[in-house]
């Protein structure tokens, strides 16, 4: 089960609401960190040397091949989005974490496909449509 660790000044969220709805989807050591736009923008400018926000940021904090990711994800919390919003920056950085990318088209859609189904398992609605 992730950690969730919200540096947010009055957020719109309560960590542990967070963690009960993703339960058991992420394995492996992974921490969620919930900050706001500037936080990331440093962030992303320090490592990726890119001067933006972004929406999320996943650090591989892996010592080696396994099959188990562990790594931190900084996640934009700002403005209260939507918990699907929000669950959609969550897995997507996990999955960035466990190799997905999105690089090329085919990888997107299948990053997309992947997410979405995360999204529904801890919304409790696979399956509809």
């Amino acid at each position: 089960m992730a950690d969730i660790n919200i540096i947010l000044e009055n957020p719109g969220f309560i960590a542990e609401d967070i963690k009960n709805l993703i339960g058991n989807l992420m394995e492996g050591c992974i921490e969620v960190i919930m900050a706001d736009p500037g936080y990331l923008k440093v962030l992303n400018r320090k490592y990726r040397h890119i001067d933006r926000s972004t929406d999320v940021l996943s650090f591989d904090l892996s010592l080696r091949e396994e099959d188990r990711p562990e790594g931190t994800i900084f996640v934009d919390g700002r403005l209260f989005p939507p918990m699907e919003a929000l669950l959609e920056r969550i897995f997507h950085g996990y999955l960035h974490l466990k190799g997905y990318s999105h690089s090329n088209e085919q990888d997107a859609d299948i990053m997309s496909r992947e997410v979405d189904s995360l999204v529904a398992d801890a919304l409790g609605r696979r399956g509809e449509n």
